[in-house]
């Protein structure tokens, strides 16, 4: 009596706070998009790659740089007809502003000052005096250094790594989104089976009503209701545990779009949607669109950039250098300024520097590496599109499997149902006994779980196609609504609305 009360409240009707919770399989999807917390994690960590490649961009920052300096000079001098001690005061002050430019070069604009004050004899004329200086220069690689690509690594190599996570992201959402639908479609094959158990009880129980009437007319004997009855609390027994298994499938569609509460498919029947599929255009997708197959087309990138560096870097070191200055020698400091402006004290300089070291093994060795991984990301790259290859034709087969057993498994379930129907009339004029019946019966309840686990399973085959072909996010309209480079905590990934 305990285990019917169980079953009777475990079987019970769900509350209008359930029927709230109840979605569709695109709501389930768009909720996952939305809240799953691995895309959401995956989502940080792209736009951290984001923030690399934006801190990549300083190297154009100008970099200000300021001195002042302030000291005493005091020293024995060897001198015969003066005093043996000098005695200074100085100051110094230095300003400068350099700026990195594509090529390779560095302009620097440079403002140096000083104070100098001899106390001290023998004294200058000019006590104490100012000297200002004004320079511009421009040290530009002609070889080794030079050019934008060698310039800009930083920010190439941060580009094609938040590239690579982008299609993390894109990875994280294609193994997220077959999950869902993969629960989903267990979730309506554990519903179904359900209630076929349901059923299942509501006619053990009608065979032990009517098998405890006619023990009571004498019509049966007693053993008869004794098998009833074991093979009423057997179904309670399977209905107790279909209710767990459905129960442990909702918290698990709640885990994956990370709700508080269960969530619960609508009302609907399990059945085989119309996909077109085929290997040569499954593969032609997976080329252009599986995750996997684009970060290993970044890495790829990546090392050609790294390649092209490190090949410059073999290169000798030709620096040509060039400078324009002015300098100004006054008693005062205002006066040091305006000199600054005058072509009486104008220099300037021109040279080139070179510089290369004998034997060069560490550019030399650092190239050779790098074209060696280069060549090994490219076989990778051919084995990756091998396995894509393979991976489709899995999936066909298993299509195809799955497909063959929908149809076998429909005839077997309606053959077993002819055969309860059948056993339940000879039942009733005493041809059958109650162990036929329920025999019969277990075995329209196993032809039923396999019709819905064939469909279940032909359903997430579908799945596991669009996933290696890379169509899935295209099925389920799942797009970038958001630049990476947002700086905000908007959701990358969003579900077109149809």
């Amino acid at each position: 009596m305990v285990l019917t009360w169980m079953v009777f409240l475990l079987a019970a009707p769900t509350a209008d706070a359930e029927e709230s919770r109840r979605v569709d399989l695109r709501t389930l999807v768009r909720l996952a998009v939305e809240n799953n917390l691995e895309i959401q994690a995956q989502t940080y960590e792209t736009r951290a790659e984001d923030a690399v490649l934006r801190a990549a961009y300083g190297v154009y920052d100008p970099r200000a740089e300021a001195a002042w300096i302030e000291g005493r000079r005091r020293e024995q001098l060897n001198l015969q007809f003066f005093d043996a001690l000098s005695d200074s005061n100085y100051r110094r002050y230095d300003l400068s502003l350099t700026q990195k430019i594509p090529t390779g070069a560095d302009l620097i604009a440079q403002w140096r000052g000083g104070r100098d004050q001899i106390n001290s004899f023998p004294r200058p004329d000019i006590n104490p005096a100012y000297a200002g200086e004004l320079r511009f220069s421009l040290v530009q690689p002609l070889l080794r250094d030079f050019g934008r690509t060698v310039t800009e690594r930083e920010i190439l190599f941060a580009a094609k790594d938040r590239e690579a996570s982008v299609q993390d992201l894109r990875e994280r959402a294609f193994e997220v989104i077959a999950e869902v639908r993969h629960a989903w479609f267990d979730a309506l094959r554990l519903r179904e089976d359900l209630e076929h158990r349901r059923a299942s009880v509501a006619l053990a129980k009608r065979i032990l009503q009517e098998n405890q009437a006619r023990v009571d007319a004498g019509v049966l004997p007693p053993i008869e209701n004794l098998e009833a009855e074991v093979g009423l609390r057997q179904r309670e027994r399977d209905l107790l545990d279909a209710q767990r298994a459905y129960l442990d499938s909702l918290d698990q569609l709640a885990l994956l779009i990370n709700s508080p509460w269960p969530v619960e498919p609508i009302e609907m029947a399990l059945g085989q949607p119309g996909v077109q599929y085929d290997e040569v255009s499954g593969y032609a997708a997976a080329v252009e669109k599986r995750p996997d197959l684009l970060r290993q087309l970044r890495r790829i990138e990546r090392l050609d950039v790294e390649s092209r560096v490190a090949r410059n870097q073999t290169l000798p070191s030709v620096d040509v250098q060039a400078s324009y200055a002015r300098l100004s020698l006054e008693d005062e400091f205002t006066q040091s300024l305006d000199g600054l402006t005058s072509d009486d004290l104008e220099n300037w300089e021109i040279g080139v520097r070179l510089s290369y070291p004998l034997g060069n093994r560490a550019a030399r060795n650092t190239f050779q590496r790098v074209e060696l991984l280069r060549k090994s990301e490219h076989a990778r790259l051919a084995q990756l599109k091998d396995q894509a290859r393979r991976d489709i034709r899995a999936a066909l087969r298993l299509i195809d499997v799955s497909a063959k057993k929908i149809e076998a498994s429909r005839s077997g379930r309606l053959l077993a149902e002819e055969k309860l129907r059948t056993l339940l009339k000879r039942k009733e004029v005493g041809l059958a006994t109650t162990r036929d019946v329920l025999e019969g019966e277990d075995d329209l309840a196993a032809a039923r779980f396999d019709e819905t686990a064939a469909l279940a399973d032909y359903n997430k085959a579908i799945t596991d196609y669009l996933r290696v072909s890379g169509l899935l996010l295209d099925a389920e309209r799942i797009r970038f609504v958001a630049p990476v480079s947002a700086r905000s905590d908007r959701p990358l990934l969003g579900v077109d609305t149809p």
